[in-house]
């Protein structure tokens, strides 16, 4: 598993659910896949609250996603650029 996932979150707020990965395959990107996948999630868990562990602030389309849905940022890390662009041109 890579190292940026390695680091549980801290001070786990209870009946909390944990997100740690959504991806969607270029050629469905902007077609709502990943809010279906997001939303099926929330409505079929018995979690009161999510967290999205990870979000490079340089994937501004997942950053709009998450706002869309409701989420709120709650702590920011610093990525490299170098290590966001890598990632994100998967």
């Amino acid at each position: 598993m890579k190292k940026e996932f390695e680091d549980p979150y801290e001070n786990f707020p209870p009946n909390t659910g944990s997100v740690e990965f959504v991806g969607t395959a270029p050629e469905f990107r902007g077609q709502g896949v990943a809010s279906q996948i997001i939303q099926h999630i929330i409505e079929n868990t018995t979690y009161n609250n999510y967290v999205i562990e990870e979000v490079a602030d340089t994937n501004t389309p997942a950053m709009n996603l998450y706002k869309k849905m409701g989420f709120e940022e709650y702590k920011r890390k610093a990525v490299p650029q170098k290590v966001a662009k890598k990632n994100w041109n998967k």
